[in-house]
């Protein structure tokens, strides 16, 4: 496996992505997104073992997370759709006709609203976001459990960032009818509850699948990866 880093200027900075380039190809490229607060190092396990099986990915830093590589700020859900789309578009650069998104948590959401605002995207993979999640983080915040970490985010806090995204939801999902999905829940996820993750994917059209795995929140995409492979095998077979 060899590995780059790549930098794509856009409107609101420099994009970090990292990209696995898998020694034996399946010509498909999976554009990938961490989760609020983050960065791509999170995601490392899962893309590493999934370009050992042949997939080719593409890691991204959000914008305004320090943690991670990228320049800009993160002002709302439509910054994060637009630097997944400027990584799909390296990924196609690269040769991928074929391309879907993965992402965990935040990125599992611009994910899918990634996938719905284009339809040349194979599909998405969403693990840990579910539907209802304002209401959830509002309940989180009046209990004093956290601050969501926005001291790591130069931008929106989580709340902030979310806000409206069921109604986004309701937009996005119809356009995945006939694309593949998969929504990834962890049973032991005290942010966003299995029982969230189940409505989102009961709203989303066919083709989809729904997996539980056992995890908290943080560690759902590492510990996701033999139900993500399982999946991708079924659906996209190495030729």
């Amino acid at each position: 496996m060899k590995l780059d880093l790549h930098h794509v200027a856009t409107e609101n900075g420099s994009i970090a992505a990292l990209a696995y380039e898998p020694r034996r190809s399946r010509d498909l490229a999976i554009v990938a997104g961490h989760g609020y607060s983050s960065s791509k190092h999170n995601l490392d396990p899962l893309c590493a073992f999934l370009a050992a099986h042949g997939f080719a990915m593409f890691s991204l830093d959000f914008p305004g997370h320090k943690l991670g590589a990228s320049g800009g700020r993160l002002r709302d859900a439509e910054d994060a759709v637009a630097a997944m789309a400027a990584i799909v578009a390296l990924a196609r650069s690269h040769g991928y006709a074929r391309v879907l998104t993965l992402g965990h948590s935040m990125g599992a959401m611009t994910a899918l609203l990634t996938a719905a605002e284009d339809p040349a995207l194979l599909g998405a993979v969403a693990i840990a976001t579910g539907y209802g999640r304002p209401t959830a983080l509002s309940a989180l915040q009046r209990a004093g459990a956290t601050d969501f970490r926005s001291g790591y985010v130069d931008g929106a806090t989580l709340p902030e960032l979310v806000e409206g995204v069921d109604r986004r939801f309701d937009r996005a999902l119809p356009k995945l009818l006939g694309r593949q999905s998969l929504y990834v829940a962890a049973d032991a996820d005290a942010m966003v509850s299995p029982a969230s993750v189940r409505d989102l994917y009961e709203r989303a059209p066919r083709e989809k699948h729904f997996v539980t795995i056992e995890s908290d929140h943080t560690e759902a995409a590492p510990r996701a990866r033999a139900e993500v492979l399982a999946w991708l095998d079924e659906r996209f077979p190495r030729s």
